[in-house]
């Protein structure tokens, strides 16, 4: 039987910044930040406006009124679109019909709205069952039947269109939102899918077949028809009336979004998703919670109003902060909260990784940080490596990183120890709620992992880009710039009429002090040299490598007017 692990929800207001802190043994496991200006969006649901459809890249772009337009894939828009449009258009035929069972929900059942983003979300337009043997599809049919749903779904998005869509991951970089049109609206117990055709599907996670077949015959009794739901892990054992309770808050938010869809324009915001408190009470709010400790009268209210109708046996657990510490120092997690920026982690071993982000994909790599002895080297890297792999999980959790992860694990030369480091990533993987795949240690030592991502890493959130290094951890040498300059000036003195031209150069200030000391004055040099005259300023708003040259006489930018030439 799997031990009850101890946790702790550390609620902590400073200013207008709010941050969540899930801690595991006394170590922070996973940190939640909103500010005013970079609230969550996963979850709110927007009447768009589609703006192209690319048959190409078998998507479309819509206008929500984000500064990108949000990406639409073909699919992820549901067969259920035409039941949108008959809601915006107030039509009164309704298309949706009852249906079966729906498959079994994902590991860990949640909305696009979860605090988290955790899990996923079987479809809500799965495929009616139809009496008698299905014969399997052949490749070629399956690729006949993909092409199809490609024409039919490009056919329906036309320019111009209304489409009620859902954000299901944040903007990325200068990437838009990923939008569906699958609309879910996730509560504590259950997650309401409005276009699920009577679909019913439990969380993987309750085992008990008389459990699942009770949960799925109640929410059954209790929907609406037309209606689907996903029943989350949460709701084992729970009462009939608190399951009611849900659904019916669920059904009048739905009730409040067909609402104002009557009176809406696109683009415009129908419906945002709870509070950050409330999102994390509802996704983390499990029975090993020992503790859930708010710094703010306001949120401990809310909290405590939340815990009396989801869980009120758990009252007790909560409290207001009363320590003369700041509440993270108080817990001992405040230098957790600062590793986050920090490329070195340590290990209680000696050893240490470094966590490197580039574009495409997170590198970890895992160093023993000490000298063993050659007999000792093959225990003393599997010591490391599995180390590494439990902390290598808690991080990718604490600064909530996504995407593709590649781990270069110290070589080891049993295929058993490569084992052991695979299945212990395995195990500490199956504590995170977000969902993530892992193949096998590589002949090199290397582990690849993808885990999803909805928003940017907590380190993107919470840090601005470096002004001096753009973000690449490397500033280009001064010398190089100085012969960038000058490689400048060479072009431009070879233009018809630019000579005894009158120039400023604004350059970095640490490119500009080799300048003016030198034996022989540099701007006297490039006089000689080019014929023009040169006066060199120090702006201390450039980076190292970069530089402007400014005609003196219209004050005029003519960097990039002769840059190239």
């Amino acid at each position: 039987m799997k031990k009850s692990m101890n946790k702790q929800l550390l609620m902590n207001k400073i200013g207008d910044e709010i941050q969540v802190a899930l801690v595991e043994e006394g170590r922070l496991a996973e940190l939640t930040i909103e500010r005013p200006e970079s609230r969550r969006s996963i979850g709110d649901i927007y009447l768009g406006r589609v703006h192209k459809v690319v048959e190409g890249l078998k998507a479309a772009f819509v206008d929500i009124g984000q500064k990108s337009d949000g990406f639409l894939h073909f699919s992820d828009v549901g067969t259920t679109s035409e039941d949108y449009r008959a809601l915006i258009e107030d039509d009164d035929d309704d298309e949706n019909g009852g249906g079966d069972d729906a498959e079994d929900g994902e590991d860990s059942v949640s909305a696009a709205g979860s605090a988290d983003g955790a899990g996923t979300v079987p479809s809500a337009r799965a495929p009616q069952r139809t009496a008698g043997k299905k014969v399997p599809a052949t490749e070629e049919e399956k690729a006949e039947k993909r092409q199809s749903y490609t024409q039919m779904i490009a056919g329906k998005l036309k320019p111009n269109d209304s489409i009620l869509v859902q954000v299901i991951k944040e903007p990325i970089s200068n990437k838009g939102s990923r939008l569906t049109s699958d609309i879910t609206i996730a509560g504590r117990f259950m997650v309401l899918l409005p276009f699920g055709g009577g679909q019913v599907a439990v969380s993987r996670r309750v085992v008990v077949r008389k459990e699942r077949a009770r949960l799925k015959k109640l929410v059954r009794s209790m929907l609406p028809e037309g209606f689907g739901a996903i029943i989350r892990t949460v709701a084992e054992h729970q009462e009939e009336s608190l399951l009611k309770q849900d659904l019916e808050k669920l059904l009048a938010k739905w009730v409040q979004i067909e609402e104002k869809l009557k009176d809406a324009t696109p683009p415009q915001l129908i419906f945002k998703e709870d509070t950050i408190i409330s999102s994390v009470l509802r996704d983390s709010l499990t029975s090993d919670v020992t503790e859930i400790v708010a710094n703010s009268p306001g949120i401990y209210k809310e909290t405590l109003n939340y815990i009396q109708w989801a869980a009120p046996e758990m009252e007790k657990n909560v409290s207001l902060y009363q320590g003369k510490l700041p509440l993270f120092e108080g817990y001992n997690i405040a230098k957790d909260v600062e590793s986050i920026f920090s490329r070195k982690v340590w290990l209680k071993s000696g050893g240490y990784i470094i966590i490197e982000h580039t574009e495409a994909m997170v590198v970890v790599d895992v160093n023993s940080g000490r000298y063993a002895a050659k007999r000792e080297q093959e225990e003393n890297s599997l010591k490391t490596n599995l180390e590494a792999a439990r902390e290598i999980v808690r991080q990718l959790r604490l600064r909530d990183i996504g995407g593709i992860i590649v781990v270069d694990f110290i070589d080891m030369l049993d295929q058993k120890n490569a084992k052991k480091v695979y299945d212990s990533m395995r195990t500490e993987l199956r504590n995170d709620r977000a969902k993530s795949n892992i193949l096998p240690m590589s002949d090199f030592g290397i582990m690849q992992i993808t885990r999803e991502r909805i928003r940017p890493s907590l380190m993107q959130r919470m840090g601005d880009q470096c002004p001096a290094c753009g973000g690449t951890g490397v500033v280009q040498a001064r010398f190089t710039t100085i012969n960038q300059i000058e490689r400048w000036l060479r072009k431009y003195a070879l233009q018809q009429n630019m000579k005894f031209q009158q120039l400023d150069l604004y350059v970095s200030p640490t490119v500009a002090e080799p300048l003016k000391n030198t034996d022989m004055k540099t701007e006297l040099k490039w006089f000689l040299q080019h014929m023009v005259f040169v006066r060199v300023k120090p702006d201390e708003s450039l980076r190292s490598d970069d530089f402007r040259f400014y005609n003196r006489r219209s004050n005029k930018d003519i960097t990039a007017e002769y840059g190239d030439l």
